[in-house]
């Protein structure tokens, strides 16, 4: 994507040069500047709910929930360290901003519109809460812990809805290594600590979720 040469804060564009890697820095010590208190009440994604507003002619409503989810993934954008997987996800905050300013004026006609923005979107960030969660069991203090469950959980999340969003169904191999990090998380929320396996069973997940296209 090159160099940006805007940064988005709040709903100001700031018109600064910058390489992917330092916006995402930028964003990131924005994140963390937050109080803990305020990070906590998190915004979300919820793209199920955008497209059964749209598929009931609730295109105003749906358009509000499509902005919502923009903030989540600006959220994600300042967390993320993955240059590729950041360039998704800036794109695809603003894909949500112009569906949304789409769906007020009247102009999409077909929810595979969503669907196909949706989807992107969604591999996106169970890729980035992969990505977090693999660097965050490494050497994680007491207070990660709840971070790393939450972004375990997430990456099962946001990969299962990518599939169900638009009516497919996982594979037998992708419900087993769904269910193995969603139990991989429990488990830590419920010891407080990281299992010696967790490594792992990220790593078994990865190479489900991202098949890797075999040599010709």
């Amino acid at each position: 994507m090159g160099a940006l040469r805007w940064m988005r804060h709040g709903t100001r564009r700031l018109e600064v040069p910058m390489s992917i890697r330092t916006m995402l820095l930028a964003l990131g010590a924005i994140v963390m500047a937050v109080p803990v208190g305020l990070r906590a009440q998190e915004t979300d994604a919820d793209f199920v709910l955008a497209r059964k507003q749209f598929v009931a002619g609730q295109t105003r409503q749906a358009a509000n929930t499509l902005l919502a989810s923009s903030a989540h993934v600006r959220q994600e954008i300042g967390r993320c360290r993955d240059e590729e997987v950041g360039t998704r996800l800036i794109e695809g905050e603003a894909q949500l901003d112009k569906l949304a300013g789409q769906l007020r004026a009247g102009s999409v006609s077909s929810v595979k519109v969503l669907d196909e923005a949706l989807v992107k979107i969604d591999r996106a960030l169970f890729q980035n809460h992969l990505m977090l969660a693999q660097a965050g069991i490494v050497r994680p203090r007491p207070d990660d812990i709840p971070v790393v469950t939450r972004d375990i959980e997430h990456a099962a999340h946001h990969f299962e809805r990518s599939i169900t969003l638009t009516g497919g169904t996982l594979t037998d191999e992708q419900v087993k290594a769904v269910e193995s990090i969603r139990k991989l998380a429990k488990e830590i929320d419920d010891t407080k600590a990281i299992p010696k396996e967790a490594k792992t069973i990220l790593a078994a997940y990865d190479a489900v979720v991202n098949p890797k296209t075999p040599a010709k």
